[in-house]
This record gives structure tokens, C-alpha cells and sequence, in this order.
């Protein structure tokens, strides 16, 4: 699973509480470590299009809905805390 915060204009993102509070906060309750990146730039030059990305190695879908759903409501009370971005949520498969 992917978390992507979208490079909008006017974002408002505080990565010290996001690592500091809020992935310690995702962690206790979906039981997964995170992965987090800031976004930098973008190829050749240029803002980059996502300031966080936040990825999580899950398992299986069928199996970690469930739990995240019961968790939702608690982590988007939180991400007022950090940023005034909407997250985008993405599902995928490694190949």
C-alpha cells in the first residue's frame, strides 16, 4: 500500500510531527512498518509531484482492509496535525 501526499499548491506538510507522531501512530494501529520518502524534485528539473510518499508492504489486500478500516477514522483525525493535504491511498501488486 502507497500513501502519496500530491504537490498542490499552498501544501502545508510538517514532517517532523509526521515521523515523529503520526507513522508511529500507523504503525501501533495497522501493525506494519512504513517506508518514507520526501519528495525533492522531479526529472530533469522541477517540483516534485508528491511531497511524501509513505509505502507499506501488507500482505494481501483482502487481509489488511479490514484493518485499516477499522483504524481510518483515528489516522484522518491525525493528518490535520501535519499537513492540509488529502492523501491518496494505492493498492498494489510487487512484481
Amino acid at each position: 500500500m502507497t500513501v502519496l501526499y500530491p504537490n498542490k499548491e499552498g501544501p502545508k506538510f510538517d514532517f517532523e510531527y509526521s515521523m515523529q507522531k503520526h507513522i508511529p501512530l500507523a504503525k501501533a494501529l495497522l501493525g506494519h512498518e512504513f517506508k518514507v520518502s520526501r519528495g525533492m524534485s522531479s526529472a530533469p528539473v522541477g517540483q516534485p509531484p508528491f511531497l511524501c510518499i509513505a509505502w507499506m508492504d501488507i500482505g494481501t489486500v483482502e487481509e489488511f482492509v479490514p484493518v485499516l478500516t477499522r483504524q481510518l477514522e483515528a489516522l484522518r483525525n491525525d493528518i490535520p496535525n501535519y499537513t492540509n493535504l488529502e492523501p491518496v491511498i494505492q493498492f498494489e501488486q510487487v512484481l
